[in-house]
């Protein structure tokens, strides 16, 4: 029997967990919740090593860091999907979608939906008998806003949601009666964005919000915070093509307690690409999570044709998983 979500984990959940010691804010170090507001959809940044706060204007700009919003000047479709587990499981994968707006008035807007599914499980009850299926899931909409306090300088906040369905109370009861599967909370980010010609630097603040409760308050887990610092430097830059390249430090602020640069807690990204005519990219990166036991090499490309961009990365996952393939299509007007 499943007694509560936190104690005897689903299969899928089990999966979807060991995935997540990869992902970029050591969040089966921190013991934080919310795993879907940790998943990366930046195509183009994972193929860069995890590079998001400094330099990351696509469609999942917000993302990274929604003071970078300030300096998009075009309107923005993008799709985002990836396979978590695809030598484990088939039902368990990530899907993000937004749409970017700038305005004349307010700055730029970002609106997006993160779904993560942990896939299908079995239930059986106290005496082994088969209580069904159920299918577990988190779902997190959300908006951004950006604008630019300077002409060089950006600044942005994003308010997110986000709703975590582990299982049906008919399959968590405990001793009393009582038991829920599903919690909810709310978050917010706060970033900002620095140009100074060649040099771009990033800065935010992500998943700032109250803990997520499932059987009472006494058994919640605490939403993903985490800080993210990081530059990027145009190395070259002509007509033909661009070199590119930086670095970011990422440091979660769920365990606060031991030093700012603690292993266990801290991830180092850095990275860069070329992109040559604007129509092809190559990038390549490395990432460096101790907590996590990810330290790996990161590669990808891109296509663009007029309005239109493919993304490819290639990215990690912790010891035992094979490694990613992510896809994602979006397009400028």
């Amino acid at each position: 029997m499943i007694s509560r979500p936190h104690h005897r984990l689903l299969p899928a959940l089990a999966i979807i967990l060991a995935f997540a010691t990869w992902a970029p804010t050591a969040t089966a170090v921190d013991g934080s919740g919310a795993i879907s507001l940790t998943i990366p959809p930046s195509v183009r940044g994972e193929a860069m090593g995890g590079m998001y706060a400094s330099f990351a204007q696509d469609y999942s700009t917000r993302w990274g860091n929604p003071g970078l919003l300030a300096f998009v000047d075009k309107s923005t479709l993008g799709l985002m999907y990836s396979k978590l587990v695809p030598d484990l499981a088939d039902d368990v994968f990530y899907f993000y979608g937004s749409w970017i707006v700038p305005t004349s008035s307010i700055g730029t807007l970002q609106l997006d939906m993160t779904y993560l599914s942990y896939g299908e499980s079995q239930a059986t009850g106290t005496e082994a008998e088969d209580l069904g299926t159920f299918n577990s899931y988190e779902v997190s909409p959300a908006v951004g806003l950006g604008f630019k306090f300077l002409p060089n300088l950006g600044v942005g906040v994003t308010v997110k949601y986000v709703r975590v369905d582990l299982a049906p109370a008919r399959v968590l009861q405990d001793a009393t009666g009582s038991g829920s599967g599903t919690g909810s909370s709310w978050a917010f980010d706060l970033g900002a964005a620095l140009t100074l010609r060649r040099l771009y630097v990033g800065a935010v603040a992500a998943n700032l919000g109250p803990d997520i409760s499932f059987i009472d308050a006494e058994q919640s887990d605490p939403m993903p915070r985490l800080a993210r610092v990081g530059a990027m430097y145009d190395i070259y830059a002509s007509e033909v093509g661009q070199v590119r390249a930086g670095f970011e430090w990422e440091r979660s602020l769920v365990v606060m307690g031991s030093g700012p640069f603690d292993k266990n807690f801290s991830v180092y990204h850095v990275g860069g690409e070329f992109v040559y005519a604007g129509m092809f990219a190559v990038r390549a990166g490395y990432l460096h999570d101790a907590g996590g036991d990810v330290k790996s090499a990161t590669g990808g490309f891109g296509f663009s044709w007029a309005n239109a961009s493919f993304e490819y990365a290639n990215a990690p996952q912790a010891e035992g998983l094979n490694r990613l393939h992510r896809l994602a299509l979006w397009y400028r007007y």
